[in-house]
């Protein structure tokens, strides 16, 4: 099947992404779980990426607290542009210091933000998916469900 999945990640380039690795550390609202039902999934939960020191999904098991979230987003694109969902993929970063829209899910995702969700915000196939961190292995599994 040709079903192209539109991968939409919220947030501002430069800034550093808090938990260093992407998936989400401390008491602030700043994890890479699930929100689209309402329930929170934990990131590692034996999952390839993940660091038995602690909560953290890092693809190399190492904290990396100068990453920003532009980095994270140029690591997504190469992740997936290497897989085998790279034609099925549609990426885009949109940088919410940048754009003034009064589209319906951006504003949304600014309402978010405000209420103390970390950016980024991952969207997938209109959903909003993640917060505090980008992971790419997470993302590539919702794409990959997508298209089969």
């Amino acid at each position: 099947m040709n079903k192209t999945i539109k991968v939409k990640i919220y947030g501002v380039k430069k800034q550093l992404i808090s938990s260093g690795c992407g998936c989400g550390s401390g008491n602030k609202k700043n994890s890479c779980c699930n929100s689209s039902k309402g329930e929170k999934k934990g990131c590692c939960s034996g999952e390839v990426g993940c660091n038995n020191k602690g909560n953290k999904c890092c693809a190399n098991n190492e904290i990396n607290m100068s990453k920003t979230i532009g980095d994270a987003y140029k690591e997504l694109r190469e992740y997936i542009k290497s897989s085998d969902v790279k034609n099925n993929t549609e990426l885009k970063f949109i940088d919410i210091d940048t754009i003034n829209s009064q589209d319906d899910e951006f504003l949304r995702i600014k309402e978010l933000i405000s209420s103390g969700f970390e950016a980024p915000i991952t969207v997938v196939d209109d959903i909003i998916r993640y917060y505090g961190g980008i992971s790419n292995i997470y993302i590539y599994k919702d794409i990959k469900e997508l298209i089969e």
